[in-house]
């Protein structure tokens, strides 16, 4: 966080800066076929990905402008991606934090042990319940949740045997109404585990599937009781979590509707900068599978900005950056802004916290 209110203060004071964070998202194909996921409202998912060698020219590019943070994400499973591995490696040999989003399916000991040998930082594994029951239904596929769960064991082991600390181990886990009763239960299991974080995410509704798995409202009661429990379990060893932020909250009930709680949250504050609804347009760059990049990665389309034809540093001083900065500035949140996610909604609520005390500054 110090670094992110760091640069944030500079350009507040008319200080230009680079990005802190670059995501890349390598592939959108997936071996799994997860009910709640945005691919269920899609057709003949299908995009050019950009080959490894422009992978590595943008990581050069990203430490020579003193990015900090690499994220591999995507919108489908990044280690479908045979060079994943590779480009996982490459993050770490330009000296930046690294960071995948799996399902933790496609894993091998050998690749295992050299992210270990390696120390990438961080790693998040993906499980949707306790059990192979539950998580096996939602991702849709027999056997997930046991190689998942398998490759967290290996990651612990690995870890023993070099004497490493990283890559530190989240588990995420998509709230749907289907799971919010097993919550503590995955709790239980982070912990048996040795998980370092653990975070869930309210389902984003993107099908009519979707729609039949967000907690109703009679589900919202049970779940802050349950989010209490999970917090308790989690503070007592020590396990990163963000159950708080469910209790005496409104933040599962709105999601999808992200847009006018974000407008909402700032209505009454004075100053500009320091009581923005969204600072990724001055902290992250997202890099879509084509090649496009936008502040938002995943919801942002609009973007005509490519890879393939500008550097990163044309692209983050260029118009369409600066477009999303002034409408953020003047409170014109884009549309896509309405599918936000609550970590993200929670990040950037820290963060105005944060600026606030150095209004004086700005």
């Amino acid at each position: 966080m110090d670094e992110k209110i760091r640069r944030l203060l500079r350009w507040a004071k008319g200080e230009k800066n680079y990005p802190l964070s670059i995501e890349l998202s390598p592939t959108l194909r997936c071996n799994l076929d997860c009910l709640f996921c945005w691919r269920q409202e899609k057709n003949n998912i299908n995009s050019e990905e950009l080959s490894f060698e422009k992978y590595k020219e943008i990581l050069k590019e990203a430490s020579e402008i003193h990015v900090k943070e690499v994220r591999v994400i995507g919108g489908g499973e990044p280690l479908l991606r045979k060079d994943t591995f590779a480009i996982m490696k490459e993050i770490k040999s330009k000296g930046m934090f690294g960071y995948i989003c799996t399902n933790g399916t496609l894993f091998n000991e050998r690749m295992i042990k050299e992210l270990v040998r390696i120390g990438f930082d961080h790693v998040k594994i993906s499980l949707h319940g306790s059990n192979a029951e539950i998580h096996d239904s939602l991702v849709n596929v027999k056997g997930s949740f046991g190689k998942s769960l398998k490759n967290i064991i290996l990651f612990n082991e690995w870890k023993k045997k070099l004497k490493k600390e990283k890559p530190l181990i989240e588990i995420g886990t998509v709230l749907v109404r289907e799971n919010y009763k097993d919550i503590v239960n995955i709790v239980n299991l982070a912990h048996s585990l040795n998980v370092h974080y653990f975070f869930v995410e309210p389902i984003t509704v993107y099908s009519e599937i979707g729609k039949k798995m967000k907690l109703r409202k009679k589900d919202l009661k049970e779940f802050e009781k349950i989010a209490i429990e999970g917090k308790e379990i989690t503070d007592k060893y020590g396990i990163k979590n963000n159950l708080s932020d469910f209790i005496g909250s409104e933040l599962v009930e709105k999601t999808g509707r992200m847009k006018e709680m974000l407008k909402r949250d700032i209505e009454n504050e004075r100053a500009k900068f320091p009581s923005l609804p969204c600072y990724e347009p001055w902290l992250r760059m997202g890099i879509r599978v084509d090649g496009r990049v936008c502040p938002c990665g995943f919801f942002d389309e609009e973007s005509n900005e490519n890879v393939r034809e500008k550097s990163l540093e044309e692209i983050w001083f260029g118009e369409y950056f600066n477009l999303r900065r002034r409408q953020i500035l003047d409170g014109k949140l884009p549309e896509h802004c309405k599918k936000c996610c609550v970590t993200l909604v929670v990040e950037n609520k820290l963060i105005r916290n944060e600026l606030e005390k150095f209004r004086f500054m700005i």
